[in-house]
């Protein structure tokens, strides 16, 4: 039997029954935000702008202690040089899983490689010994990111950007397998995680299963029309709010981040 979660009054009236998207003229469109409780996955195209809706997910931050952001692509420094210039909280939790990745295994994987083509000299093999180079101490980052989503607390919100690290890396199944995991964290605790995939990267039968596991669906599209490029966001599923499928073109403004400028309504 799941453990029942205690919310009290207090939280109940700070966080409402639902929490901005960090883009207000979303939350209109949407009818007042992101329902508590709600997995969104992102489906992106390269050059459609998720990457900072991702980021500016987080910016609400009701909690900047109980709000993380997960990247698999980019570093700390690239993160908070984005989250500076739009003057959105620096105080939450950053984990760049793709620079961890960069030093904890390549860097193990290109020194093995060097010494497999040098030939090994006393120095290595004293740097081995100090190291522990020899031993076998695999991580598992999907794993590891999982656990950490779901040992946040009530009224969380999480972003993690992107799936395609351990989509090329693990089997798919088990990474959606993750998911339904973190899914049912996120509605027990009333919290909000947002996860991007690339659609180039998975096949159509891992995109449905995404797809019905999610709670809203959101596919990031680009075009070009003439020189210039036209970015939008599809809304294709919203759990019991169908009024709110839309497809909306939007635009990047210095003041805003990424904000809609037309909305055309699906159903």
């Amino acid at each position: 039997m799941s453990k029942q979660i205690k919310f009290s009054p207090d939280d109940e009236e700070f966080f409402g029954s639902v929490g901005s998207f960090g883009v207000p003229k979303f939350d209109n469109a949407m009818n007042g935000g992101v329902p508590r409780g709600f997995l969104v996955v992102g489906f992106t195209e390269t050059g459609s702008g998720l990457e900072l809706f991702a980021k500016q997910l987080t910016s609400p931050a009701e909690e900047p202690d109980n709000t993380i952001l997960i990247s698999t692509n980019e570093s700390q420094l690239e993160i908070a040089r984005v989250f500076n210039k739009y003057k959105w909280p620096t105080d939450i939790a950053v984990r760049t899983l793709g620079e961890e990745y960069n030093a904890k295994v390549l860097e193990k994987e290109l020194l093995a490689s060097r010494y497999r083509l040098e030939g090994f000299k006393l120095p290595d093999i004293q740097r081995l010994a100090q190291t522990r180079f020899v031993d076998d101490d695999t991580q598992d980052f999907l794993t590891e990111m999982t656990n950490e989503i779901m040992a946040m607390g009530p009224y969380f919100r999480a972003v993690i950007d992107s799936l395609d690290f351990f989509m090329q890396r693990e089997d798919q199944s088990r990474v959606v397998a993750m998911l339904r995991m973190m899914q049912a964290h996120t509605q027990i605790h009333r919290g909000i995680l947002f996860v991007t995939v690339s659609k180039d990267t998975i096949t159509p039968a891992i995109k449905q299963e995404m797809a019905a596991i999610a709670d809203m669906v959101c596919d990031f599209k680009v075009r070009t029309i003439g020189s210039d490029f036209e970015t939008s966001m599809t809304v294709s599923k919203f759990r019991n709010a169908p009024e709110n499928l839309s497809i909306m073109v939007f635009r990047v403004t210095p003041e805003e981040g990424i904000t809609p400028e037309t909305v055309e309504r699906i159903a």
